[in-house]
């Protein structure tokens, strides 16, 4: 079986270097408890992405992935804005570590590592 393998740089190492507000980038993280603000008839997600020493608010618009929450892992694509607000145009959910084995009628190929969110337009 192949994995995907997801490279990205953690809010820390983001802060610690120059980066030109167009760059593209992978942000991954837990999503900070208490920071996820959601606006559903605009689609639209505010939350602070961390890895424990540093954190970076996130703005997406668009659809997060059913695994999605404060607590759990993410990794974001996106762009630095040039007033520090990573504007993501994907956000990946990281699904539990631990086994457990599909019920009946599911299909154990669906299941992934990440899980891209769809964005909307705008």
């Amino acid at each position: 079986m192949q994995e995907a393998v997801v490279y990205f740089v953690t809010p820390t190492e983001l802060r610690s270097e120059t980066t030109p507000p167009d760059r593209f980038l992978r942000i991954g993280g837990m999503v900070l408890p208490g920071s996820l603000q959601k606006d559903l008839g605009r689609r639209t997600f505010r939350f602070r992405i961390t890895d424990g020493q540093q954190s970076i608010a996130v703005h997406f618009q668009g659809v997060p992935p059913d695994l999605f929450s404060e607590g759990k892992g993410a990794v974001v694509e996106g762009r630095l804005g040039g007033d520090g607000v990573f504007m993501a145009s994907t956000v990946m959910a990281k699904h539990a570590e631990e086994y457990s084995p599909h019920r009946d009628g599911e299909d154990p190929a669906e299941q992934r590592s990440f899980v891209p969110a769809r964005p909307t337009g705008g």
